[in-house]
């Protein structure tokens, strides 16, 4: 019975021990990517790409090496405040990927437009995209938007940013 309990400790051990080592790879190649000087950044006016109209607009930004998308961040403004998908990607698939939503500050019962409080936070480490085999970490709640239940509902940001640059 105790080699049996001692297996079991042990492979949960490797298990939480190999996570871990993903996410330190990833956060590694994450620093990679933002301290890249070669990468050249690209902004597109999100309304006309995809032909919705918001409150505050919005903005799809890319950096790419080359013809490679390494990373995109798409920002959405709303009447209440806005929301930003930041995705980081490897070899043309993303490996992390960090969604926030803000909200507008109030003021003597009024919207104040120059302050922007982080209400919801959730940080995506994918480790395999085609399978959605992720973990996520979420902070706060969402207002602004509905909950993702896949990596895949981040495609359209994807498909949208390589439409943009290839044109």
């Amino acid at each position: 019975m105790k080699k049996t309990f001692l297996i079991i400790l042990t492979l949960i051990g490797f298990v939480t021990f190999g996570q871990e080592n993903k996410l330190d790879r990833i956060d590694y190649e994450v620093i990679l990517i933002e301290s890249d000087s070669t990468l050249t950044e690209t902004e597109f006016d999100w309304t006309e790409l995809t032909g919705i109209t918001t409150d505050g607009g919005g903005i799809l930004k890319v950096w790419r090496n080359k013809n490679q998308i390494c990373k995109i961040v798409e920002e959405i403004g709303l009447s209440y405040g806005r929301i930003r998908t930041t995705i980081y990607i490897e070899n043309g698939l993303p490996i992390k990927i960090i969604e926030t939503e803000e909200n507008f500050g109030q003021k003597n019962g009024e919207l104040n437009y120059t302050e922007l409080n982080e209400v919801f936070r959730a940080t995506i480490y994918v480790f395999d995209w085609e399978n959605d085999e992720s973990k996520i970490e979420r902070v706060g709640k969402r207002n602004l938007s509905e909950g993702n239940c896949s990596t895949f509902d981040y495609k359209p940001i994807l498909e949208r940013a390589k439409k943009a640059t290839a044109e």
